[in-house]
């Protein structure tokens, strides 16, 4: 008979310990789940205050990512009867969400066709030590662009792009290196070279006979100085954009995306994205799940024009091209290429 009692007993223990073991589980999940909004909004604090926090500029490439994982948590929250969790999930969705429609709003987006006179540009971040100098090349004959630019070239970089000189007899460059900057064109230019900053980082203005490239390479904002550093060539970028009489396009790695505090200056003055473009993949090659556009090619004056990314050509940075309509004709008759 006592066998039979404890027999009886046991699988009521074994209900018991898995009532508590689920209990348990859901206790933990909704902590995890709670923690996880809280490190979220907190993030999301950090970006909001990015024009007084330097770590803010760090946080905002980010709005898009922070905006998937709070959908995703407040999906997971549904499973849940807590207040407490739906109010945290509506806030970190609503936190996210904000900034990413204000910018999508206010940014002036062109169609990607229209009538008038069409100008390539192709820009690529090659790396400096990136040695597959024949890749990048090669992109450029195969896509023909009108303007080819590139960033931190250093000399060994230099050197074998000037092998495009059968395509491209007009060239530039300034400040080989890291922020080292090049251009290559089929028409002249006068070329003239700003130092931003107090690390006199170049920032080049060509200047064609009907139009204004300004070709780009601000610092990271990785730290304090630097994010000021950063924040100030993007504001003498707006400058010349919006002191220029011609339509402009502007072209580099701004180490910036749509969502950054400090590309405020150029939605200001009304600077144009190319269908399809601040929501692409450029940077960083082979890591998509931290995917961000800072490789841009922006405009003024143009009526449309579209963006695509490039295939890889070795570098951390993925090419970007863009095709961009003018109206009225877009030959360049007079101009020289030098540096000032």
């Amino acid at each position: 008979m006592l066998t039979a009692r404890l027999s009886g007993t046991a699988p009521c223990m074994i209900a018991v310990n898995g009532r508590l073991q689920h209990r348990n589980m859901r206790l933990f999940c909704r902590w995890l789940l709670g923690a996880a909004l809280i490190v979220l909004l907190g993030a999301e604090g950090v970006a909001l205050a990015g024009p007084w926090l330097w770590q803010g500029d760090m946080v905002t490439p980010f709005r898009v990512h922070m905006l998937l994982a709070a959908t995703v948590l407040a999906a997971l929250t549904m499973a849940f009867r807590q207040r407490c969790l739906h109010a945290l999930a509506v806030a970190a969705l609503v936190g996210a969400l904000g900034p990413v429609a204000e910018r999508l709003m206010v940014r002036h987006s062109l169609p990607a066709r229209g009538p008038g006179d069409s100008v390539s540009v192709v820009f690529a971040n090659v790396l400096c030590d990136n040695r597959h100098y024949d890749r990048v090349t090669a992109m450029v004959r195969a896509e023909a662009p009108d303007l080819f630019v590139a960033s931190e070239t250093t000399p060994a970089w230099i050197a074998h792009l000037d092998t495009l000189g059968d395509r491209y007899p007009y060239r530039f460059h300034a400040g080989p290196g890291v922020f080292g900057i090049a251009a290559y064109a089929r028409r002249p230019f006068t070329a003239r070279v700003f130092r931003i900053g107090r690390r006199h980082l170049p920032l080049g203005r060509l200047e064609f006979a009907d139009m204004v490239v300004l070709v780009a390479h601000p610092q990271p904002p990785a730290r304090r100085g630097l994010a000021a550093e950063n924040r100030a060539y993007l504001a003498a970028l707006a400058r010349l954009a919006q002191t220029s009489t011609k339509p402009v396009i502007l072209a580099g790695d701004l180490n910036a995306t749509l969502w950054s505090h400090s590309l405020a200056p150029l939605l200001d003055i009304g600077m144009q994205w190319p269908a399809g473009s601040g929501l692409r993949y450029s940077w960083p090659v082979g890591r998509p799940y931290l995917m961000i556009q800072i490789d841009h090619i922006l405009t003024r004056g143009a009526v449309a024009g579209s963006l695509r990314v490039l295939p890889d050509v070795g570098s951390d940075h993925f090419p970007v091209r863009a095709d961009l309509v003018f109206r009225g004709p877009h030959a360049v008759v007079s101009g020289v290429s030098r540096e000032r």
